[in-house]
């Protein structure tokens, strides 16, 4: 259901069950055969797609099912959250390039993502709300984070379909992109955002940025003197090795 790929030192991510790219478990891959994949192939940045029209149309009702009756739905669901989870706070960029249809845990994952580009057709929404449930993959939260509480509230109560302009002006995407240039505009964003960086150098932005949201603003600032100050070190010691002696 997964397909993982890579073009120089950018990994992909495709979301892999045609024709809608449906989601039949929360933990749509496993956090070690992600974290492996970058490690081993010394990626610094990710993009997550999907196959085909459509990024994904969210969970498959009928497998929702067998997982509830199997009394596991709470410990799949938190499965799925520590995914997103490690998604959200990897130490690289990561752009999500929606094509199509982008619905419930499809959304869900694409909030997980830095960055969310869409293609002039792409359509969005959290549609939970016409099944008597709510978002139960994060959706809530990182929903108010990107667009604000009012908006989320019409978004998640309504249940409609968000066109990408819409979407747009919500802020709920960064870029829209003709639908032909959606892949090769993605991949050559993230290649310009990494260019020749080293991974640490990446690390080091990607860090201080999420300490904007997870430290008190002071602790965040002495956070950003440290990686300076690390990074300064390192390049004094490369065009003066004799710093080290």
């Amino acid at each position: 259901m997964i397909c993982l790929e890579k073009q120089n030192s950018i990994g992909i991510l495709k979301l892999n069950n045609p024709p809608h790219n449906q989601i039949l478990q929360p933990q749509f891959i496993k956090e070690k055969e992600l974290h492996d994949f970058i490690k081993n192939n010394h990626l610094k940045a990710l993009l997550i797609t999907g196959t085909g029209r459509h990024f994904s149309n969210g969970a498959d009702l009928e497998e929702l099912k067998n997982i509830i009756c199997s009394g596991q739905l709470a410990k799949e669901i938190d499965k799925g959250k520590a995914i997103l989870n490690y998604i959200e706070n990897l130490e690289i960029p990561v752009l999500a390039a929606v094509n199509g249809i982008c619905f419930g845990g499809g959304l869900e994952i694409a909030l997980a993502a830095h960055l969310i580009i869409a293609s002039e057709s792409a359509l969005f929404a959290l549609p939970e709300i016409n099944h008597n449930l709510i978002p139960g993959l994060g959706g809530t939260q990182r929903m108010i984070r990107r667009i604000g509480k009012a908006k989320t509230l019409e978004v998640i109560f309504t249940g409609d379909t968000i066109n990408a302009e819409k979407a747009l002006d919500f802020k709920l995407v960064d870029y829209i992109i003709p639908k032909k240039d959606l892949l090769p505009y993605s991949y050559d964003l993230l290649n310009r955002l990494i260019d020749s960086r080293s991974i640490k150098v990446i690390n080091y932005v990607m860090r201080s940025l999420k300490n904007y949201y997870t430290l008190p603003f002071e602790e965040a600032l002495a956070a950003e003197t440290a990686l300076f100050c690390d990074l300064a070190l390192d390049k004094l010691n490369r065009e003066d090795p004799k710093q080290d002696e």
